[in-house]
């Protein structure tokens, strides 16, 4: 595989925000490192682009690392109602070939954390071809809720998701009475605080569950695009992570990719750290 390799001149022209457009939809990105290699990273919910210069001390001499703020976080956006828009794949596919067109790389890897994995899971099924690593921390997308497509996707869920997100007293009342009784665990309960707790947050939550809902991973696309081209995946999840929970790779191995290897953590679900950091280097420098 031959890359150009350019220079970190070259790299510090583009570093302050830059933005891609497909219709609607408007991404703004960030550039970190000035490596021979280019990585796609995409954050997950309530974090940012910013949030990848972490790895820049460590994979920027390897990478040139593009960070995307996905809908809603950082500058962002799509016009219109998020519950009336429809983004799919080929918007997303749209939106990272234009991306991609503004750098001299035939080949990337990708990075994602949390609901940015679902995205580069998508992104492997679009151009398994041109992917060299697939590195996914705490990765959204590997089961997915039927909550969460009722709520997103029928009528009577979006109904009683704007009812919940107007008047949650009753939910997060609800929440703590079925923790009391232990069906509930306290990590979940405390994850629904943080989503629920104010407005401008339950506000974030529907427009970043809408936009999204039609990006689904579907593991049989995924398989047999890895199938026909094998990218050398790593999986990372927090031992205590009560939300993406590290048996989700398991079910990966089995129904998307069998080469895909897991690296269990001592941590929860925040994986955008500099530990975490050091041990995604370590594991991309020793292969």
């Amino acid at each position: 595989m031959h890359h150009r390799r350019c220079s970190f001149a070259y790299f510090r022209r583009v570093s302050s925000p830059q933005s891609v457009k497909h219709g609607p939809f408007h991404w703004e990105y960030l550039v970190f490192g000035n490596g021979p290699e280019l990585l796609l990273a995409f954050h997950g919910f309530d974090n940012n682009a910013d949030d990848f210069r972490l790895f820049e001390p460590l994979l920027g001499q390897q990478y040139t690392i593009v960070a995307v703020n996905l809908f809603y976080h950082g500058r962002s956006y799509a016009e219109g109602a998020p519950d009336q828009l429809q983004f799919r794949r080929e918007d997303l596919q749209a939106l990272i070939t234009q991306l991609l067109e503004r750098f001299p790389h035939a080949r990337f890897s990708l990075l994602g954390f949390s609901l940015g994995g679902r995205i580069c899971l998508e992104l492997v099924s679009l151009f398994a071809g041109r992917v060299d690593r697939l590195i996914l921390l705490a990765p959204d997308g590997l089961v997915i809720s039927p909550w969460y497509v009722f709520v997103t996707r029928t009528i009577a869920g979006r109904w009683l998701f704007r009812r919940v997100l107007r008047r949650p007293q009753r939910f997060l009342r609800l929440g703590g009475w079925l923790r009391t009784l232990g069906l509930v665990g306290e990590k979940q309960y405390k994850f629904a605080l943080s989503y629920f707790g104010s407005g401008p947050q339950r506000e974030l939550v529907f427009k970043v569950w809408m936009i999204f809902r039609y990006l689904l991973p579907r593991k049989a696309a995924l398989s047999a695009a890895l199938k026909q081209h094998p990218v050398r995946t790593d999986l990372f999840f927090g031992r205590r992570d009560s939300i993406i929970r590290p048996s989700f790779g398991t079910i990966y191995q089995k129904k998307a990719d069998p080469r895909a290897n897991i690296h269990i953590l001592e941590t929860g679900h925040n994986l955008l750290k500099s530990d975490v950091a050091e041990r995604v280097l370590a594991v991309v420098s020793s292969q």
